[in-house]
This record gives structure tokens, C-alpha cells and sequence, in this order.
């Protein structure tokens, strides 16, 4: 039960470090005054620096008050930190952008081992979770197609199989899950996502490699489309006047 109320307390103090309450480079306060602060034990407030510092956002000094790092030096991997360190750049679509760089040079790779490597439960399985997505999207679940979204992209690592790949992607696993929960919020990037996916599935189900690496390459820089328009900063600054 302590550890559910240290992440609680470590994402308050995360959302007080980006609104500045607490800013880059200074001195957070003392233990007891978090824990006034918070209305928790001090045990559990330095639990919560503890996550905070495994992930790089603090730095605890010996004998010294701890201080906020800046966020370029925060955990890239750490799926509750990325969006976090996106607003604090100055460029919110850095990351994401980065993170697409990163899937295009796996997953293209990725999708045409499948192509020829897979087998027909394969194409089944990624059949029912592509009409998953369908109904999820439908109902507007996002929590549900986010999942099938991961999920149909993990059978396909799973149809190439490459455990040297796997291990390669395997740490982006909680980052992709962040963004893909933000997005998939967005109905009109479902829509576009089951498009693709819809491609993907028919490239790979006849075990044509070359159309499953264009259906994923187009897949991808709809993405990137997607995240310029719908989440980009004229996006949020038009959503703000309307």
C-alpha cells in the first residue's frame, strides 16, 4: 500500500517540478516538508525521490538538499517521463519524433520478417486483433484499442522472430505504450491507424515482404503527420481559441 501512495506522491512532485513550483537546477525542499506538503510519512516521501531519482529528474547530494536535473538529463525510457520532458522542451514533438526514427529502423525490418516467416495462426490472431481495434474504436474505448494497437504490433515481432530485434525494441516497450495512449485518444488518429493496420494485415497475410515494408513505412509517416496535426503546437494553441 506504501509503494501505491510513493508513485502517487512521486507524480505530484513530477507535475510540481514542470510547472516550475520547483524548478530545473533548484533545491527541493526538506523531507518533513514534503510530507506536510503531501500529507504522507516521510518514509514515503522518500520513496517517491527515490523513483524520481532511478529515473534521473533528481539528484539527491550527500548531506545537501537533492536537486531537480534538467530535463535533458531525464530517463528517455521511462514511459511516465516522456511526455513529461517533451513539454519541457522547447520543441514538444522532439521525443516522439525521435521514437519514430527509432520504429522505423526496427519495425520495417520487423514487418517484412513477418511477411515471410509468419504462420497462419499468425495471420488469425492478427486478424482478430485488427477487428479489436474496429470495436474498440467504434465504442470509442481507447484504454481497449490502445492495447490491441500494441498488441497487433507485438505479433508481428513475435511472426519475425528475431530475439535479437526483440531485445533491441524491448526497452522503447513502456514509451510506446505512453504515446500510443495519447493518440489513440484522438478519433481521427484511430481511424487512420486501422487504415494502416488494415494494410499491414494484407501485406503480411500474403507473405509479400515488399508491400509489408511500404505498408509500415506509410504507416509510420502517418504518424508523424498525425502527431504534427493533432497534437503539435498549433494544434493545442488552435484548440485553446476554439
Amino acid at each position: 500500500m506504501r509503494q501505491g501512495r510513493a508513485d502517487v506522491v512521486a507524480q505530484q512532485l513530477l507535475q510540481l517540478i514542470l510547472d516550475g513550483t520547483f524548478p530545473i537546477g533548484g533545491a527541493l525542499p526538506s523531507e518533513s516538508e514534503l510530507a506536510t506538503r503531501f500529507g504522507v510519512s516521510r518514509l514515503t516521501v522518500r520513496e517517491a525521490i527515490r523513483s524520481l531519482v532511478s529515473t534521473r529528474v533528481i539528484h539527491v547530494q550527500q548531506g545537501r538538499s537533492s536537486v531537480v536535473n534538467p530535463a535533458s538529463r531525464w530517463s528517455p525510457l521511462d514511459g511516465r517521463l516522456l511526455l513529461a520532458r517533451s513539454r519541457a522542451e522547447s520543441d514538444a514533438l522532439l521525443l516522439p519524433r525521435r521514437l519514430l526514427e527509432a520504429r522505423r529502423a526496427v519495425e520495417v525490418a520487423i514487418v517484412e520478417l513477418a511477411a515471410i516467416r509468419r504462420q497462419e495462426s499468425h495471420v488469425e490472431r492478427l486478424g482478430a486483433l485488427h477487428e479489436e481495434m474496429l470495436q474498440a474504436h467504434d465504442r470509442g474505448d481507447v484504454s481497449a484499442a490502445t492495447e490491441a494497437d500494441l498488441a497487433f504490433h507485438a505479433l508481428l515481432f513475435e511472426a519475425a522472430d528475431n530475439v535479437f530485434l526483440d531485445a533491441l525494441f524491448e526497452p522503447l516497450a513502456s514509451v510506446l505504450r505512453t504515446l500510443r495512449q495519447e493518440t489513440s485518444s484522438v478519433p481521427e488518429i484511430r481511424s487512420h491507424a486501422l487504415d494502416r493496420h488494415a494494410a499491414i494485415l494484407r501485406a503480411v497475410a500474403a507473405g509479400d515482404p515488399e508491400a509489408a515494408r511500404e505498408a509500415m513505412q506509410a504507416h509510420l509517416m502517418q504518424t508523424e503527420e498525425d502527431l504534427e496535426h493533432y497534437l503539435g503546437p498549433d494544434a493545442v494553441a488552435g484548440s485553446a481559441v476554439g
